[in-house]
């Protein structure tokens, strides 16, 4: 029997989480909820599933997974709900707006012996995966240093609440740059120990920051810089740069585009798989793929509740540090 699946949230993450469990073998879509009620029919009705104005109503109709895809400051309660049902859990990133929150959602879904995921979904993405191969079967190395740009706009389509603090938790660094932090954690393959940054307020209108840099010390003594920005102005080309250097090779990702091995004997580029090719969105379907095979063999998902716990640990030291001027270790 397939796994009954309701999406929270019907703006862009969840319309996206729709089309990957609309992909899988072994789950379907049973609802949609989301307080604008036109979104939320609209949604239903492409992926042929009901629609909700109340998620609590779609919750009480009986679930096995609840994906959440609300604003950043509404992720607790309709985790503290899913617990109490024995529903499992995939939480659009960042987990909280607060560590406490997030140690929340965490203890929450243990007590409850439930599967809890983050959206961390890059990770499923060809070109990161052949990455981390690569890093795996030693082909650099050890790593030792990393480098993370992330250049793009604020798009006309984002939705309005990532520019109000309250709702967010922060700007670009909570909204996008989370994903850089996680992509080097899972690529150096070690925790972040100490941060130094600054950000950046572009549009002073605004209350979160649109540029951040950071200084990452991790735990296996590597290092990492990570710069981020999303004006509200045309910044073009937009592009998404990973590189992990090791002790005897490195690897350098583009994201959407192609994945790179550089050493004294190899010198590859693979190209990503197109939506043409892999499907519209594919790393959504792999991600949900990956969390049904979890919960059927009763299993740990890929990305854990902790991964989201470490990833906001770190995104708040870089406030931290950005507001003290001081190194803070973690």
């Amino acid at each position: 029997m397939a796994l009954r699946v309701g999406i929270i949230g019907a703006g862009q993450a969840g319309e996206r989480h729709a089309v990957g469990f609309s992909g899988v073998s072994g789950a379907t879509i049973t609802g949609i909820a989301d307080t604008n009620q036109n979104r939320a029919t609209r949604i239903a009705e492409r992926f042929n599933t009901e629609a909700y104005e109340d998620w609590r109503h779609m919750l009480d109709e009986g679930l096995d997974i609840l994906v959440v895809a609300l604003p950043h400051n509404l992720h607790v309660e309709p985790a503290v709900a899913a617990a109490a049902c024995g529903t499992h859990l995939l939480m659009e990133k960042p987990i909280a707006t607060t560590m406490d929150d997030a140690q929340r959602i965490v203890e929450v879904c243990r007590e409850a012996r439930i599967k809890l995921t983050i959206s961390f979904v890059h990770r499923f993405r060809d070109e990161l995966q052949i990455a981390r191969r690569w890093i795996q079967e030693n082909q650099i190395g050890e790593p030792r240093v990393g480098i993370e740009i992330m250049n793009g706009q604020r798009g006309l389509h984002s939705p309005r609440w990532i520019t109000n603090k309250e709702i967010a938790g922060g700007g670009v660094l909570m909204y996008g740059a989370i994903h850089s932090v996680d992509r080097l954690r899972w690529l150096l393959r070690s925790d972040v120990i100490a941060v130094a940054a600054k950000k950046q307020h572009f549009d002073p209108r605004t209350e979160v920051e649109d540029g951040v840099t950071a200084l990452l010390t991790f735990a296996n003594s590597a290092t990492a810089t990570l710069s981020a920005c999303a004006p509200a102005y045309r910044a073009q080309p937009a592009y998404w740069d990973t590189q992990i250097y090791g002790t005897h090779g490195m690897v350098r990702v583009r994201t959407r585009h192609w994945a790179q091995l550089s050493n004294d004997y190899l010198s590859v580029l693979q190209e990503s798989g197109s939506a043409a090719t892999v499907g519209e969105h594919y790393n959504f379907v792999r991600q949900a793929q990956s969390f049904v095979n979890a919960i059927l063999a009763d299993k740990k998902p890929a990305v854990s509740g902790d991964d989201g716990l470490r990833a906001l640990e770190v995104v708040m030291a870089i406030y931290q540090s950005a507001s003290t001027g001081e190194i803070v270790p973690l």
